[in-house]
C-alpha cells in the first residue's frame, strides 16, 4: 500500500486505485476522530492540537490523492499532469472519476511501466 500512496512512479489499476481511495477514507475518518478529542468544547475554539492535526490531514490528503491520480493516468498511458483536469468546475471532478475509476488503463506495456495486473 505504501507504493500506491507515497510514490509517483508506476502504475496502478482501478482496483489498487479503489483501495487507496478506500484506506485514505479510513486514515481520515480516524484522524478527523482525533481532532474531534482535541476539540474544546467549552469555548468551541480549536486546540493547537486540533489544527496541527487539520494541517497534517491537508498535506497527506494532497499528497496521497495527488499520487493516485497521476499513477492511474500513468495506467492509461498519459501524463500525471492530466490530473489538473480536476482544476474545471464542475466537469473536472467528474472526468477525473471517469477517467481515473472506471476506464481501463493500456493492456501491454507503456512509457510508464508494465500493466500492474500482470505483475
Amino acid at each position: 500500500m505504501k507504493h500506491v500512496l507515497f510514490s509517483f512512479k508506476g502504475r496502478i489499476s482501478r482496483k489498487q486505485f479503489w483501495l487507496g481511495t478506500l484506506a485514505m477514507m479510513v486514515e481520515f475518518a480516524i484522524l478527523f476522530a482525533l481532532m474531534a478529542i482535541t476539540f474544546n468544547t467549552e469555548t468551541y475554539t480549536p486546540t493547537t492540537a486540533s489544527l496541527a492535526i487539520t494541517a497534517v490531514m491537508f498535506i497527506l490528503a494532497i499528497w496521497q490523492g495527488t499520487a493516485l491520480y497521476v499513477k492511474r493516468f500513468h495506467d492509461r498511458n498519459k501524463s500525471g499532469w492530466w490530473m489538473l483536469v480536476g482544476l474545471i468546475p464542475l466537469i473536472g471532478s467528474f472526468w477525473l472519476i471517469i477517467e481515473c475509476g472506471f476506464l481501463s488503463g493500456t493492456q501491454d506495456s507503456n512509457r510508464f511501466g508494465a500493466n500492474p495486473k500482470l505483475s
